[in-house]
């Protein structure tokens, strides 16, 4: 599972990685699942992290507009 304590680099960092693994065949099939689980546990902190920005830029820029 995805730290929510790592930051949005750390876990695209960690994404980038196992694509890399996962398209030069480096690993086994032993592990291949627990890896594209882990794959996409990433996937989904990373767009909260990305929705939650834009969430909050919404938001600035609402309030930057009412000024």
């Amino acid at each position: 599972m995805a730290d929510e304590k790592q930051t949005y680099g750390e876990a695209i960092e960690k994404l980038e990685k196992l694509v890399a693994q996962i398209e030069n065949n480096e690993l086994d099939i032993d592990t291949l699942g627990a890896k594209l689980k882990e794959a996409q546990e990433l996937i989904k902190f990373c767009k909260g992290k990305l929705y939650g920005a834009e969430k909050e830029i919404k938001k600035i820029l609402e309030q930057t507009d009412k000024e």
